[in-house]
């Protein structure tokens, strides 16, 4: 009796054992899986620079550095180490200051003859903008190698801002250059309001007597954006008189970069965006050009001819494995943060600050 109770007890904890190793295997299965269908995050290698093919003569020794400028321009992003040439996010947005920090790099390498930058942004921040014109003068003083900037479809105030430093300005059929012009901050302001969010059948509080807000703040204007309250002249003169000056600092770099009038740009262009014959017209560009007939002005440009090859910085990929062996530790942020921290940047460009953007700011919380 005692040895069919031992038997049975073995048993069952060889049981409990298979199911136990069976759970951490599915467990396993199912890590791997999430490893290989969750989005990669690539970094730049950090050893000497290593560039992809794209265009160009495959044996070619004489390196065309690809840059892209595309979507709203940013600043800074909030993750503290993206990598130099982390500056585009899933082509949601690019940051100012990595493409800056981008075109030092390649001030270095003796290979790069010259820079092509393909461009489809509507603007964005001031900062953002004056650091990719900063980055392209820099470059070009260093090397006095070309950058020659590309517009496939659309670039619009901030791009302005970014693209005169460049020695040539080149935009596809169809496109549309422009926007010389500056917006300030929405101020909203609640006339009587009765109910916070959708009353009854939305959610939220509604009142019969309207709703009152008390703030607690020290020094006039501070509490300026208040909804409960009308901005007051004196602040509307103060914000405005800010804004002016921007675009009048907006004006004076256009018109020094391609040597037009700053009465023409203020007093018949104004904040209006052109087709390729009229932005030509009026020196935003340098002519109708497409990808490829761009890039063989750049070529011409860095005296190569055809003896050139369009690169692009290689980024090293964080594979499956990598990801499982640094499971647990937070190394390297996930393409899904860095699309969060994202957002935030958008949403906080659009509300706080004064932008060299085409379109309505409040779009830039919806960008996806």
């Amino acid at each position: 009796m005692a040895n069919r109770d031992v038997s049975y007890l073995v048993q069952l904890l060889r049981m409990i054992g298979k199911i136990i190793v069976g759970g951490l295997v599915i467990v396993f299965m199912f890590s791997i899986a999430g490893a290989l269908l969750s989005p990669q995050v690539s970094e730049p290698t950090t050893d000497e620079p290593s560039y992809n093919y794209v265009y160009g003569d495959t044996d070619s020794e004489n390196y065309l550095l690809k840059l892209n400028v595309m979507g709203p321009i940013l600043g800074v992003p909030m993750f503290s180490d993206p990598g130099p040439f982390g500056f585009i996010i899933s082509g949601l947005a690019t940051y100012g200051y990595s493409v800056k920090q981008a075109l030092k790099e390649a001030a270095e390498d003796d290979d790069i003859k010259g820079v092509f930058i393909h461009m489809v942004t509507p603007g964005g921040t001031v900062f953002g903008s004056m650091a990719i014109f900063e980055g392209i003068k820099n470059y070009r003083e260093q090397t006095g190698n070309p950058v020659v900037v590309y517009i496939e479809g659309l670039s619009a105030s901030g791009g302005v801002m970014a693209m005169v430093g460049a020695d040539a300005i080149y935009a596809d059929a169809g496109s549309f250059i422009g926007s010389i012009g500056v917006i300030g901050g929405s101020i909203l302001y609640y006339d009587e309001p009765t109910a916070l969010q959708g009353g009854i059948l939305g959610g939220g509080v509604t009142t019969e007597g309207g709703i009152e807000q008390t703030v607690i703040y020290a020094g006039r204007g501070k509490d300026l954006g208040n909804p409960y309250r009308r901005i007051t002249e004196e602040e509307k003169a103060s914000l405005q008189k800010g804004v002016d000056s921007l675009y009048r600092d907006f004006v004076d770099h256009v018109a020094e970069a391609r040597n037009m009038s700053p009465d023409i740009i203020i007093g018949e262009m104004g904040a209006q965006i052109f087709e390729n014959k009229q932005a030509e017209a009026y020196g935003l560009i340098d002519g109708t050009r497409s990808y490829d007939g761009s890039i063989e002005e750049l070529a011409r440009l860095a005296e190569i001819e055809d003896d050139y090859k369009l690169v692009k910085r290689h980024y090293q990929r964080v594979s499956a494995w990598q990801r499982l062996l640094m499971w647990g530790r937070d190394t390297t942020p996930s393409a899904s943060r860095i699309e969060s921290g994202l957002q935030v940047d958008l949403c906080t460009a659009s509300r706080q600050q004064a932008l060299v953007y085409f379109g309505l700011p409040a779009q830039l919380c919806t960008v996806r």
